[in-house]
């Protein structure tokens, strides 16, 4: 499961090139007829016969493996992956859907289930994330990747391995996680190519709104989506639905942030109405905020130039688009849900984890700036046992509270 160009394609392609005989692919979305040999039958043993008629090849069980890409296309397709687990185990079967989060997904009885069609508790779930930093890295700088790998406790770093850090943290602010406009950085260097890709990126998400959503009416999702930047921009930058238009309400919306989200368009962050441990049980459900899934793309919404961030030049917006690199690399930390507190619009702390038992505030900094009023007084009034600071100084270790450069942030839990 990810969003659209991901990667999900490549990687069963790539991963089954390197660890099966063979790969047998098929794709519901550039053949639609393929779905009718899922139909009228679940059989493994009815189903291959005719897979290898069209492919043109045996397949062989013991040695190769299925890949169906795009199997949100065709639900009968995905309920017989639970007879491949129970009839046909010794084939190795992998599966990938651009939309699969929200077909995933269904309103019964006012709550979001899985449809009938889904193998529930038959398949294992990969979540595929954008590149994240260190990724980035290992393609850009395998040495220096090497030693950012290595990183561990709270000693400042060597002065030259800081800064070195800190630019190709700042390239990849200009560059984002989408693999097709990393690979492009990669291999042509071309700044204008790479925002082109992150133009067409953006302009192919809106386009699946259209062509995807189903039920849900397409204007309230594109709506949705191109308010995340001014929502963001604002000074309390939690979602407001009377900003989409006038008189807009939550119940005529709700569903189409749900598509965003499951989509993977969109990443949400919900307050809290207090900082204790389990995270989650606190909650607050109708008081969010929604970033953008790459930063990358949000760099070409916002209208972001590669200069102002290459030469790390400050504007009004920049605090909000760190947090958003922050939330990214976050999410590939096995951290579990991010969420943020605020008691009212001039007290809030940007985001709080949850690691292991305790409530971690975290502050995000675009800059050197130690300015957070907020922050310190939660710190020095309720002595959480861990705080984090992200900015762009040295790691530094004060007591509970250490300051994390902002490349560090995939790696924060080695910080401690």
């Amino acid at each position: 499961m990810g969003a659209r160009q991901v990667g999900k394609t490549w990687l069963m392609e790539n991963f089954g090139r390197k660890n099966f005989a063979k790969v047998h692919f098929f794709d519901f979305a550039a053949m639609p007829d393929l779905a009718t040999i899922f139909q009228g039958t679940k059989n493994p043993d009815e189903i291959l016969p005719k897979l290898e008629i069209v492919a043109g090849s045996k397949i062989d069980r013991q040695n190769d493996v299925l890949v169906l890409d795009e199997i949100q296309d065709c639900g009968n397709a995905l309920n017989s992956l639970k007879y491949f687990y129970e009839k046909c185990p010794e084939l190795a079967v992998m599966a990938a859907g651009s939309l699969l989060g929200v077909n995933l997904k269904k309103k019964k009885y006012g709550r979001i289930e899985p449809p009938k069609s889904y193998p529930v508790g038959k398949v294992e779930i990969v979540d595929v994330e954008p590149v994240s930093f260190p990724e980035f890295l290992c393609e850009k700088d395998n040495a220096l990747w090497e030693y950012y790998m290595s990183i561990r406790g709270d000693d400042p770093l060597p002065e030259i391995f800081h800064r070195r850090l800190w630019d190709m943290y700042s390239i990849y602010l200009t560059v984002g996680g989408m693999p097709e406009v990393v690979a492009s950085h990669l291999s042509e260097g071309d700044p204008a190519r790479v925002r082109k890709l992150q133009q067409d990126l953006v302009q192919l998400y809106e386009n699946d709104i259209v062509k995807y959503n189903g039920e849900i009416d397409a204007a309230k999702i594109l709506a949705v989506l191109r308010s995340v930047v001014p929502q963001l921009a604002k000074e309390n930058s939690k979602f407001i639905y009377g900003a989409l238009r006038e008189g807009a309400r939550g119940r005529g919306y709700e569903e189409a942030i749900e598509w965003l989200v499951s989509a993977r368009m969109v990443r949400r962050v919900h307050n809290l109405d207090a900082i204790e441990y389990p995270l989650s049980a606190h909650d607050i459900r109708n008081a969010f905020k929604l970033y953008l899934n790459d930063i990358g793309m949000l760099k070409v919404v916002a209208g972001i130039t590669d200069e102002s961030l290459m030469l790390d030049r400050d504007f009004p917006f920049k605090g909000r688009f760190v947090e958003n690199y922050v939330l990214q690399q976050l999410s590939r930390s096995a951290v579990g849900p991010v969420h943020y507190w605020a008691e009212r619009a001039d007290r809030e702390i940007d985001f709080v984890l949850q690691h292991g038992d305790n409530a971690v505030p975290v502050e995000v900094k675009a800059g050197g700036d130690k300015r957070a009023s907020s922050f310190k007084g939660y710190v020095n009034s309720k002595k959480p046992k861990f705080a984090i600071r992200f900015s762009e100084r040295n790691l530094k270790k004060d007591g509970a509270f250490v300051n994390i450069p902002l490349y560090l942030a995939p790696r924060f839990a080695k910080c401690f």
